[in-house]
């Protein structure tokens, strides 16, 4: 996904993290910088994962790192990074945004809320110009200028519009409720989406693959012969450690098959090799050909086998 100009603005909060003056930073954390602000989300990644992995990240980078992970459907692992931002003491309205929403994906609402409250509170941007475009989870309102509006007024003074909210409106209030209140009907609980969930347990998250483990068992697959598990396999290792493209790259080097060139073209590019990505998905397209069987038409019978005007002449009739 190519960053927008109206984006830059989010990448811009990465630097409030930046060091102090005069702390000089390492070149390769300034020119992912530039990459990710540029656009150039695969590559700002590669070269951010690089330093993570060699332990050359500062403040700014880890917040890039998220940033970069993020936009590159990487939640689990950005909000890691966010985190581990976050816990060096400083606080960014990003890095409050990232860790809002991996907290939701990881069943946790009431503490991704929270999250979202202290985001809310700091950013004076609106919503959109920080997601640019990325799918916001049900913890953000829909505009934060109504956040703290009374859910009663978001239809307006004139009351709601929507049929439903008018039926409801002009409903007579059950017996044995407060006045103004209306029986949500047999299976209801009366709890609507505005009701307040403070200090209620969060539900258990379920359990997520483990990117490391699914390679391992892909390798385990391709041993055994069994080509499209394997590539299963690796696709769900891309999509929950993005990191591992390389590796994903060199499990399936040398197997074939439409099934391993489309996860080849996901890892090249995550890594930024968009020409051979374009090569194994028009390999992977290529492998599905087959050869056309009859056509079908719908409704149409099939013809009834041919029925010999005279059957045989049995023994008994020959003699």
């Amino acid at each position: 996904m190519a960053r927008s100009d109206a984006s830059a603005p989010a990448s811009a909060a990465a630097s409030a993290g930046a060091p102090a003056a005069g702390a000089a930073r390492s070149t390769g954390a300034r020119l992912a910088g530039l990459h990710l602000r540029g656009g150039a989300l695969a590559l700002a990644r590669a070269e951010l994962e690089t330093l993570a992995g060699s332990g050359q990240l500062d403040d700014a980078a880890l917040l890039d790192l998220a940033e970069a992970r993020w936009r590159t459907d990487d939640l689990p692992g950005a909000g890691e990074a966010a985190a581990a931002y976050l816990a060096t003491g400083r606080e960014d309205v990003l890095a409050l945004i990232i860790a809002a929403e991996a907290t939701v994906a990881l069943g946790r609402p009431n503490e991704a809320r929270r999250l979202a409250s202290r985001a809310l509170e700091r950013g004076d941007l609106p919503l959109e110009t920080l997601f640019a475009g990325i799918a916001r989870s049900a913890v953000w309102p829909v505009d934060p200028t109504i956040a703290a509006q009374a859910p009663a007024t978001l239809f307006g003074a004139g009351g709601p519009a929507h049929p439903v909210g008018a039926a409801r409106a002009a409903a007579p209030a059950s017996p044995g409720l407060p006045d103004g209140q209306v029986s949500g009907g047999p299976g209801t609980s009366g709890q609507t989406l505005w009701t307040s969930t403070a200090g209620a347990p969060d539900p258990v998250p379920a359990r997520l693959p483990d990117p490391a483990l699914e390679l391992d068992a892909a390798r385990a697959d391709l041993v055994a012969g069994r080509i499209d598990a394997a590539a299963v396999r690796l696709a769900v290792a891309l999509r929950f450690g993005p990191a591992l493209a390389p590796a994903v790259l060199d499990v399936a080097a040398g197997h074939a098959g439409p099934a391993m060139d489309l996860v080849r073209g996901d890892a090249y590019r995550l890594v930024g090799h968009e020409r051979d990505a374009r090569v194994a998905y028009a390999a992977a397209a290529g492998g599905l050909a087959t050869t056309p069987g009859p056509t079908v038409v719908p409704g149409a019978t099939s013809p009834e086998p041919p029925v010999d005007a005279d059957p045989p002449a049995t023994s008994q009739e020959t003699s």
